[in-house]
């Protein structure tokens, strides 16, 4: 059999973060005119390995090659140099520069005397797009593009470095049925002329279509390289997934009257046609693999989104939530899934932040009262097990799980009815998971409705007695907890 011509090849990978191992000798060798699917639940590693490849993050330990030679993957640029480009599902493109200025930002042609050499620079983009069976315009404003129109620009720009190993990172995202097609298209034409792609994807349906070899990655590690012919879905969610884990009786308590119906609920590019209710009591599930629309059907929830529409009901009356002053007026609570940009002032004490949900509940007259802040922020490090030296300690200087709990605390604290919590277990230890578990338990028998979303199937197979299930901005599944496994979830999230 003919030797096959690798493009890339990383081998043996290990990287930790603060002591924590996120990748532990995985590989990936991508032949030269092939597609590549990389696949895995979320936090299987797949992200980090494709950071330390285009030169984000540096690897603590193994090899990378480029048709046989090792490089060292410094920085983006050196990576960029080496013909090794990624296009991400966020698009880095300038919206009010046109295509030829994209494409070549910080590295325009430039004449004899100093110059840009415009005329240069647009005949080579032209012949970019040519290649590439495009019929946009160089001096076209990227702005004026569609998402799909974009994304030729960024896989323009990548041809533009000459690219030899192309990685796609969850590219149909956002497509139509007909845009994805147009791009099958484009990778095909990169793929006749040498180029692999690294195929990133939650869509396994669409595999068979684009795709010659299929790596999966689980907790970290190499699971299974096959080729397409011996990947079917099934057999890819089995690795995802690998052995059954056991798991304990959800949560379950005496429900109340609904508190929240929402239906049709849509934003533009974001997510559509959402429908469902949570009633008192429940604790309701949200899943789904990353870029579903979960987070940002809680947003719009909170009021965080502008855009979107659909009808609302809290008991039974029909709301209209524009802002998160006025979702916090209805008694809803959210936990963000970012606490370090969205959940905390970082720089300010605990106390500070602990006060800034109830401020009118911390007044005497027309001002704040120090004594009543003190025992709010004593109270609450009391009841919530706050790890800390005071409540004017830095917030900043508080473990993963401490600033956690000071973001339940704050929000638990105006007395909602409905509680979102968003990630509400990422990067903490196993200590402050377990407390936040009983918190969420706690507050379904306290009749408040709860809504966790999650990335970790099994957390939301442990504590949510209903679970949604999202997959490119559409609900596929609404079902009971009942003898429901990691696999059916994983089905319903790949559709």
């Amino acid at each position: 059999m003919q030797d096959i011509e690798l493009a890339l090849s990383a081998r043996n990978i290990c990287k930790s973060f603060a002591g924590v191992a996120v990748l532990k000798n995985v590989s990936l060798n991508v032949a030269k005119g092939s597609v590549h699917a990389l696949i895995g639940a979320n936090g299987a590693g797949k992200s980090t390995l494709i950071k330390i490849i285009t030169g984000a993050y540096t690897k603590d330990s193994g090899e990378i090659f480029l048709e046989d030679i090792e490089v060292n993957m410094s920085t983006p640029m050196f990576a960029n140099s080496k013909g090794i480009c990624a296009v991400y599902q966020e698009f880095s493109l300038v919206n009010t520069l046109t295509v030829t200025e994209n494409v070549y930002l910080g590295r325009l042609e430039k004449t004899s005397i100093g110059t840009v050499n415009w005329k240069k620079c647009k005949a080579k983009v032209e012949e970019i797009l040519l290649f590439l069976e495009s019929d946009i315009s160089p001096d076209a404003v990227v702005q004026d593009l569609s998402v799909s129109q974009r994304q030729v620009v960024e896989i323009a720009k990548s041809l533009s470095h000459n690219a030899k190993v192309l990685i796609l990172d969850e590219p149909t995202a956002a497509l139509s049925d007909k845009e994805v097609q147009v791009l099958f298209k484009v990778i095909r034409k990169l793929k006749n002329d040498g180029v692999a792609v690294v195929y990133v994807s939650h869509r396994l349906e669409e595999f068979p279509q684009i795709v010659d070899e299929v790596t999966i990655y689980r907790d970290g590690k190499n699971v299974i390289s096959l080729p397409i012919e011996e990947a079917s879905k099934s057999t890819i969610i089995k690795h995802m997934v690998g052995k059954s884990v056991s798991k304990s009786d959800p949560i379950r308590v005496k429900q109340g009257s609904i508190a929240i119906q929402v239906s049709k609920l849509s934003s533009p590019g974001k997510f559509q046609d959402v429908s469902f209710e949570v009633k008192s009591g429940e604790v309701l599930g949200l899943t789904g693999l990353a870029g579903a629309g979960r987070t940002e059907v809680a947003r719009a929830l909170f009021g965080l989104d502008k855009e979107s529409t659909g009808e609302v009901k809290i008991q039974e009356n029909v709301v209209t939530i524009s802002s998160p002053m006025i979702a916090k007026k209805y008694g809803i609570a959210f936990v963000t899934e970012d606490r370090r940009e969205e959940g905390l002032i970082m720089d300010a004490s605990i106390s500070d932040n602990l006060a800034v949900t109830v401020l009118e509940r911390l007044k005497r007259k027309l001002f704040l009262s120090k004594s009543k802040i003190d025992h709010h922020s004593t109270s609450s490090i009391q009841n919530y097990d706050i790890k800390c030296s005071g409540s004017n300690q830095v917030v900043r200087r508080l473990s993963g799980g401490n600033q956690q709990k000071i973001v339940v605390a704050k929000w638990m604290a105006t007395n909602p009815n409905i509680l979102i919590l968003d990630e509400p277990t990422r990067g903490i230890d196993v200590g402050a998971k377990s407390q936040i578990y009983t918190l969420i338990k706690e507050s379904a028998e306290k009749g408040l409705a709860v809504i966790v979303i999650s990335s970790e199937i099994p957390e939301i197979l442990d504590l949510c007695s209903r679970i949604l299930v999202m997959s490119a901005g559409k609900l596929t599944a609404n079902i009971e907890n009942v003898d429901v496994s990691q696999e059916d979830i994983l089905e319903y999230a790949t559709q």
